[in-house]
């Protein structure tokens, strides 16, 4: 029996390891990258938009807060 768990352990192992298909065409690649590069700059740049929002609310708040306790 303990003699059998290695080879199931490089079985189960061997079977999880997956090959790539290699890149055949570097330019698509490159366009891939790039497009996601441009997606993540639009994903910044919308959190970057939401979080002046918040940052404008919050001051917004403490400005009613303090005008509340002026009352």
């Amino acid at each position: 029996m303990k003699t059998l768990i290695p080879f199931v352990f490089l079985f189960l192992c061997a079977a999880a390891v997956k090959s790539q298909a290699p890149v055949t065409d570097l330019s698509t690649a490159a366009s891939s990258l790039q497009s996601i590069v441009t997606a993540n700059k639009d994903t910044i740049d919308k959190q970057q938009k939401t979080l002046d929002a918040l940052d404008q609310l919050d001051q917004d708040a403490q400005q009613v807060k303090t005008f509340a306790k002026r009352s």
